[in-house]
């Protein structure tokens, strides 16, 4: 009888939790529940890979508070020896590396000349990629568990079922590629290509297939090598759905969760797995990351957000919270879009630290916060604020930045987490503003009228250096009312002027503490009209 408690319901990872207790309940004792996660290092790690890790760890998380004495592990199965179909972009070196089309990754030199091979060097990112985040895993390597023998009794089960596992796929294909569809892809002895060759025999009884290296792929064509070779031991792996079966057998894994690409490839490896006598895990099909064109964000073209991109402009927390957020719901996922993020989760953070221990646990933030992560935000700065002080002042001052919040809200020094977390939102800021914001600002061009209201504040700022923040904010007034039926016109060129935009804090307390003659000098600035 294992330890149990109540999981709350609104959170998809105690729902799914639930599933797959209910699934592992009646293994013996000591069986562990196992959640696989796939990675395919045939190009470089972006944030949708670390979806892929981080989502079934919060499966996992919520299975331990759930069953409290019953292992589970978190198989991170990596595919390296999958055929390169392509070079990605990003990759340097892509005409030396183009040559290696085929072979499997494994066996395909590094194009960046650091590590023992092209997936190694991927592999060796995506483990970099994980250390922030604080993520449990175990690796687990195809070309190393092919050559250990694990998979070989599975193996003679696929190649004694062929014919059955050809009737399932065959049907997908199109019909040119019907005819020579083979569960096995052999490793050609002669060349190392396995993309191009093609089974001619099977031998059931040997555990071996005839093959001929002569397919045309990526551009390269085999080598004309044929023979029989055994399909244990790493002489040969099998297809994409093939191998996804033989995983899900092989590892006994219980859960997994899939890109909804992959819903029709899930539902032909689930019917191998029962074909070869195995209970298929339970899947979960979330939506794809989108860039800022709308197209599915990618590793093989290079497109994506990397973490150090991420932690220059967020905390790491932030990308925790995104990711936990409604799977099924497909979300844009470029830089541009960070500050967005950065402010729902310091909503989160507000609920969170003025809950109770119940109700904390059915927050986001109960998967996302990490041992030292900043567990109090009593401000109500927002990071677009922040942002538009740093846009409005052009600075790479952090102190000016700081001293202008903490007047505007004294809540920013309430506790050292509050501060430390503010502290961080202001240098993320500014490498916003630096990398994103200046190259592109485009000043607003006042005209003759505008230039005269804009000359009169610059006047009063000029002659009365110390005045206070409410006598500035009353002498814009007076401005506006002397050139407007409304005097609170006036805002808007100014902010335009300061700013780029048609609104941000009061005036009056930021030309105070941004200093009059930095305002002086920004207004004076403004670009004449043609």
């Amino acid at each position: 009888m294992t330890d149990q408690i109540s999981p709350p319901a609104e959170l998809w990872p105690y729902e799914e939790a639930r599933k797959l207790a209910e699934r592992v309940g009646e293994y013996e004792a000591n069986r562990p529940a196992i959640i696989e996660s796939g990675f395919g290092p045939s190009g470089l790690p972006h944030l949708g890979t670390m979806g892929e890790v981080l989502r079934p760890s919060y499966v996992r998380h919520a299975f331990e508070l759930i069953d409290q004495a019953r292992p589970c592990r978190l198989i991170v199965f990596i595919d390296d020896m999958d055929g390169l179909r392509k070079v990605p972009e990003s990759v340097p070196n892509r005409e030396q590396t183009a040559a290696y089309i085929g072979q499997p990754v494994s066996r395909i030199p590094d194009p960046f000349g650091c590590c023992q091979s092209f997936s190694a060097h991927m592999i060796g990112m995506l483990t970099d990629f994980l250390k922030p985040v604080a993520v449990d895993y175990e690796l687990m390597l195809s070309s190393e568990t092919y050559a250990s023998g694990r998979l070989d009794a599975a193996l003679r089960l696929i190649l004694d079922n062929h014919r059955e596992i050809i009737k399932i796929i065959a049907p997908t294909l199109r019909k040119e590629n019907r005819a020579q569809w083979s569960p096995f892809m052999p490793v050609c002895p002669s060349c190392g290509q396995i993309n191009s060759t093609l089974v001619t025999a099977y031998h059931p009884e040997r555990y071996t297939v005839e093959f001929c290296c002569e397919r045309s792929f990526g551009g390269s064509r085999g080598c004309g090598y044929r023979g029989e070779q055994s399909v244990l031991g790493g002489r040969a792996k099998v297809q994409w759905k093939v191998d996804w079966a033989l995983r899900w057998f092989a590892l006994r894994v219980d859960y997994e969760l899939y890109g909804k690409d992959l819903i029709d490839s899930a539902r032909l490896s689930a019917q191998i797995v029962r074909l070869l006598g195995g209970n298929p895990p339970l899947g979960f099909a979330y939506e794809m990351f989108l860039d800022e064109e709308g197209r599915k964000v990618s590793k093989s073209v290079g497109r994506g957000v990397t973490v150090d991109q991420w932690q220059r402009y967020a905390p790491i927390e932030v990308l925790k919270y995104f990711l936990i957020l409604n799977p099924r719901r497909a979300r844009k996922l470029f830089l541009e879009a960070i500050p967005q993020y950065v402010d729902e989760y310091l909503d989160e953070l507000r609920r969170w630290a003025s809950a109770d221990q119940e109700r904390r646990r059915t927050s986001a933030l109960e998967f996302v916060l990490q041992p030292d992560s900043v567990r109090s935000f009593k401000s109500e700065l927002s990071y677009g604020l922040i942002m538009n002080l740093v846009s409005a002042l052009g600075t790479s001052e952090p102190e000016l930045i700081w001293n202008y919040l903490t007047h505007y809200d004294p809540g920013i020094k309430a506790d050292d987490d509050t501060r430390r977390l503010a502290s961080r939102l202001v240098q993320c800021a500014l490498n916003f503003y630096h990398d994103f914001i200046e190259p592109t600002r485009q000043r607003h061009t006042p005209d003759a009228r505008e230039r005269q209201q804009i000359g009169e504040l610059v006047d009063f700022l000029i002659q009365h250096p110390g005045a206070p923040a409410e006598e500035i904010e009353k002498e814009i007034y007076e401005i506006g009312r002397r050139h407007y039926d409304k005097p609170g016109k006036i805002f808007p060129l100014l902010y335009k002027v300061l700013l780029g935009q048609k609104q941000g804090p009061r005036l009056g307390v930021f030309i105070k503490l941004a200093t009059p003659q930095r305002i002086v000098k920004l207004l004076q600035d403004a670009p004449p009209a043609a």
